[in-house]
């Protein structure tokens, strides 16, 4: 009896101890960014670095993907929810795109949001097409004209979400986008700021 109170103990405290390991880790950046660069590898959302000298090698090895991976992945630490705890946003330029045509070489940055829910952390790789989607339709709010499509870039990350974009209207070629400007977009009031003005 003793010896099975004993077991009983142990296993409380085992599983006490499991609970606050799991519930206070903080994501560590490096591993979020090597755990991140595979999801993408393996999703088919980006390749390897770019191959320039061999353009139809490189097509070969990275199928149906047109960007490759920069030299180095951003990432910026602040607590935007304001739990008192850091989250996280990783991001790098689509760069050079290694095998596109001419109106398909500009992209937005890739982004991922890790941020803290209580005892978890939680993330948000939607973040790309959300803010992209965000610009289009103020831009519209603003000015009441269609847009085409709009990308960004990141520039910085505390209270909000800030960059630069820029924005293709319906008559503008696939060249040439005809705005451009700078944005702050809240990942949790979805709220966004452009200020734009006409590229020359």
């Amino acid at each position: 009896m003793k010896i099975k109170f004993i077991f009983i103990l142990l296993i409380i405290s085992f599983n006490s101890c499991q609970q606050k390991k799991t519930t206070s880790t903080k994501p560590d950046v490096k591993a979020e960014i090597e755990k991140w660069k595979r999801e993408l590898l393996l999703n088919g959302e980006i390749g390897m670095p770019c191959d320039f000298n061999n353009q139809e090698a490189w097509s070969k090895k990275n199928p149906e993907v047109f960007y490759g991976f920069p030299d180095s992945i951003q990432s910026k630490v602040f607590d935007v929810n304001k739990d008192k705890k850091n989250d996280i946003l990783l991001y790098f330029p689509a760069g050079d795109c290694c095998t596109c045509t001419m109106g398909l070489n500009e992209r937005s940055d890739f982004v991922k949001l890790i941020y803290s829910n209580g005892t978890d952390y939680l993330t948000n790789e939607k973040l790309q097409t959300k803010i992209e989607k965000k610009i289009e339709e103020k831009f519209f709010e603003q000015t009441n004209t269609d847009v085409e499509r709009a990308i960004f870039s990141v520039t910085s990350f505390d209270t909000e979400i800030s960059g630069n974009f820029k924005l293709w209207t319906m008559e503008d070629p696939d060249c040439c986008a005809s705005v451009d400007g700078t944005f702050k977009y809240d990942p949790f009031t979805w709220k966004i700021e452009l200020k734009q003005h006409k590229m020359q």
